[in-house]
């Protein structure tokens, strides 16, 4: 039987991923090279990134540091020199080894937190929120880039993407089932049961945390690229129409868009 996901695969596998073990360190600059290779992806970080300084730059009466978690093979420094990067694995371009369930750093110490794609891979994050809950400083931020689980979102990630997704879970947990690593650990749909479908029971948990209005954005760049599985599926004279598009279809994102920025400040 005719399988569309089997075809992508086996026609456009990425040859640098094709066999890569993703929870390996050596993940992270495979991973790496990929971005850097591949302009229309590249791109999909930066659009993240800059919302990240933007951010940062609403912080600069707090003089304190600012950390990302799981930083894998993206490029944050390069626009926020200072901020410190960190993963479960050390590698070239991690600072510092740090688990999100249980961070180092002391209480109150950080201005700021950065994620992108890494919520919807921590097997507890209601761990991970209180252990960002204490290491931010009153008036410090929290922001992550997550999947939306929005109508496209999750029908593109149900049935086209190789992690696991689930709107319907119970709990705020991975099941063990899908919890076997690094990166394979996943519940695509968990930042939208959290922010989104459980809303009401964040803020109970987290009272000390209040949620700004989500982004959604990317509704075919991140797709198109191929992300970090895939050769891009567009040639690179049509990266610049990728772009446009997602310009042109920026008010109706809350529908298409395949993720959602989201910010969320230590009152």
């Amino acid at each position: 039987m005719f399988s569309l996901k089997g075809y992508l695969k086996k026609s456009f596998s990425h040859p640098l991923a094709d066999r890569l073990d993703i929870n390996s360190r050596d993940a992270i600059r495979i991973h790496r090279r990929i971005i850097r290779e591949n302009p229309l992806l590249a791109e999909h970080y930066r659009f993240i990134y800059r919302y990240f300084k933007r951010a940062e730059d609403s912080l600069r009466g707090l003089k304190y540091p600012s950390l990302e978690i799981g930083s894998g093979g993206g490029f944050l420094k390069e626009f926020l020199p200072d901020v410190i990067t960190s993963d479960v694995v050390k590698s070239e371009g991690i600072d510092r080894v740090e688990d999100a369930g249980g961070l180092s750093f002391a209480d109150d110490s950080l201005k700021a937190v950065y994620a992108n794609g890494v919520l919807h891979h921590i097997k507890d994050p209601a761990k991970c929120l209180s252990e960002i809950a204490r290491v931010l400083v009153p008036g410090g931020k929290f922001v992550c880039n997550e999947p939306s689980s929005g109508p496209f979102g999750y029908f593109m990630n149900r049935y086209f993407h190789n992690e696991h997704t689930d709107k319907n879970a119970k709990e705020w947990r991975i099941e063990e089932a899908q919890a076997a690593g690094r990166l394979t650990s996943a519940n695509m749909a968990m930042p939208y049961i959290i922010f989104k479908r459980d809303a009401a029971l964040f803020g109970e948990r987290f009272k000390m945390f209040k949620i700004e209005p989500i982004i959604y954005h990317d509704f075919l760049r991140y797709t198109l690229s191929g992300g970090l599985s895939y050769r891009s599926f567009v040639p690179k004279a049509l990266f610049g129409a990728v772009n446009f598009m997602e310009a042109v279809f920026k008010p109706v994102m809350f529908v298409l868009g395949n993720n959602m920025l989201v910010t969320i400040q230590k009152e």
